[in-house]
């Protein structure tokens, strides 16, 4: 469960044409006109120009892209990038750039291989490393910004599917009651922000477990193997019955959108960084009750 580096090449490259014919390139984009640095390996079928620097065609494979106004740019043509397409995109990156050297460390696994506690990955969020033996009130956490928005300093606001819609004040008193009420007899921390909305880390954990003792409310989570690895899930059944319940739709959609998007069903296998299992909906019962 690794975190990419991307490095400024995302699906929109082209070029936009100025008046002095002189090609102004997108927000983004890979320098161009540069010698690569000796600790580059260039994929030798990747052609430099005349002068051992970075051309439009080192990377493109359309005729006369630079040329061409970045709304006319084919993104989708197979030889848009060289020997493409490529998914995710990275994998174009790393026929020049070390995919290790340009990998980050997923600061989520706090332990090292000695068993001690990574201060680094602490102090990603952390002004300090906390006290890990002391019961610290959150305005003692020293967190770099607000709980709310500390995730999204990596993770995207709609990480999942329902993420963003989460994310308010419980809708009803009973709801806010029940919650309260759950968290006694579950013995967990669930935290809401200081408006008494769910935040990401109100269902997450971001520590790996055992950084808090797992006997207190804040360390309790579903027990993980392996964090590299993370969420995984695993093939279902019903993904026939899904599929063709969504076919004609989804056919309609790809032809709007000239894509080739597909769906399937799976079920989640491992959960990863959860206060309470999801798969199985004990999450989901700390705040929502269902009539049986």
């Amino acid at each position: 469960m690794k975190l990419i580096i991307l490095f400024l090449m995302w699906p929109m490259i082209g070029f936009a044409q100025q008046q002095d014919d002189k090609p102004e390139l997108p927000a983004f984009h890979h320098v161009v006109g540069v010698k690569p640095s000796q600790a580059r390996d260039i994929d030798e079928k990747l052609q430099l120009g005349e002068e051992g620097e970075l051309v439009c065609s080192t990377c493109h494979g359309l005729d006369d892209i630079d040329k061409t106004p970045l709304d006319e740019v084919d993104t989708e043509a197979e030889d848009f990038l060289q020997g493409g397409p490529y998914k995710p995109l990275t994998d174009f990156c790393y026929r020049c750039h070390n995919k290790e050297k340009n990998t980050r460390e997923n600061i989520h696994v706090m332990f090292d291989e000695k068993g001690e506690i990574k201060k680094q990955a602490c102090e990603y969020c952390h002004e300090k490393t906390p006290d890990r033996e002391k019961d610290l009130k959150f305005d003692e956490l020293k967190l770099r910004i607000s709980m709310t928005e500390i995730c999204y300093g990596c993770h995207l606001k709609d990480p999942h599917f329902n993420a963003v819609e989460h994310q308010v004040k419980p809708e009803t008193d009973e709801m806010m009651d029940h919650l309260k009420k759950m968290r006694e007899e579950k013995q967990i921390l669930m935290p809401l922000n200081d408006k008494n909305e769910v935040m990401c880390i109100s269902c997450h954990t971001p520590h790996q477990r055992d950084v808090i003792n797992v006997e207190k409310p804040a360390g309790k989570q579903v027990l993980v193997e392996d964090l590299e690895e993370g969420i995984t899930y695993k093939d279902h059944p019903w993904n026939a019955v899904y599929q063709a319940d969504k076919a004609v739709r989804l056919d309609e959609l790809n032809k709007q959108l000239k894509k080739q998007y597909q769906l399937n069903y799976q079920r989640i296998e491992n959960e990863a960084l959860l206060r309470l299992p999801a798969v199985n909906g004990e999450l989901c019962l700390q705040c929502h009750t269902f009539d049986k």
